[in-house]
């Protein structure tokens, strides 16, 4: 009980956080928060007490391997952003499905899996850069706020509940599905325009270097390391990668 309480409202509460983050201090920095594994950290953790760690660490593969699909969707939705908010969606979501399902595929070991992680996200970097105006976020509505955590704790849940059946890899790749970065980037690109909902993504995208961080070192401990050690060192490594790359944002 204790698990399924924490799996439902641990993440919604992070992701209030990036909402209100964007308000208070710029869509940018709300990406970025956005960015990190907030929803996919703590589902590494349900995954590891619930299968083990043999299936936390094929997991952490999984997840890396799906942080390159979502990226495709942060650069496919930055590119397309002058144009309506339905077609950016629509663009972005098609190339996303289009590199999550060729990636599923897809079987490396640790290292060639980070490896190809960091270069796809290098260059997805370089791609999905906003503006250098930061800009302020509308003040979040508690319907749409309220609807976003909902998803949040569905996911959590949903990944969770058909781990056992979808597989580790599987699993991990789907706690990447960016359903509530398009919330936000939609939502974002109807009340401010597409310059913002780039500039939320640019700061999305730096802070997926957070997470991948966390899941090299997951990957990397899980099997050999007591957990609390591999978690805590998976959260410095993923602090210390998102703060530099949050750098980079600021100075961009």
């Amino acid at each position: 009980m204790l698990i399924l309480a924490a799996k439902a409202l641990l993440a919604p509460a992070l992701l209030a956080a990036c909402t209100f983050a964007a308000w208070k201090w710029g869509t940018a920095a709300g990406g970025w928060l956005l960015g990190l594994p907030l929803i996919s950290g703590p589902v590494s953790v349900f995954l590891f007490l619930e299968h083990g760690p043999r299936f936390a660490e094929n997991a952490a593969r999984g997840t890396l391997l799906g942080m390159v699909a979502a990226g495709v969707f942060y650069t496919g939705y930055s590119l397309a952003a002058e144009r309506r908010w339905w077609e950016s969606l629509s663009l972005a979501a098609i190339a996303c499905l289009a590199v999550a399902a060729a990636l599923s595929h897809v079987h490396l070991d640790l290292a060639d899996t980070v490896l190809f992680a960091a270069v796809f996200l290098a260059l997805i970097a370089a791609t999905a850069r906003g503006s250098r105006r930061a800009s302020a976020a509308p003040a979040p509505k508690l319907r749409d706020l309220a609807f976003r955590m909902a998803v949040a704790s569905a996911i959590v849940v949903g990944v969770t509940v058909a781990s056992g059946t979808v597989g580790s890899q599987m699993a991990g790749m789907l706690t990447t599905v960016p359903v509530i970065s398009a919330v936000m980037a939609v939502s974002t690109h109807r009340a401010s325009g597409g310059g913002s909902a780039r500039r939320l993504l640019s700061g999305t995208t730096a802070g997926l270097w957070g997470g991948a961080a966390f899941f090299a070192v997951v990957g990397l401990l899980v099997t050999a390391v007591a957990p609390a050690v591999t978690y805590l060192a998976a959260t410095v490594a993923a602090a210390a990668a998102a703060g530099l790359a949050g750098i980079g944002l600021h100075a961009a």
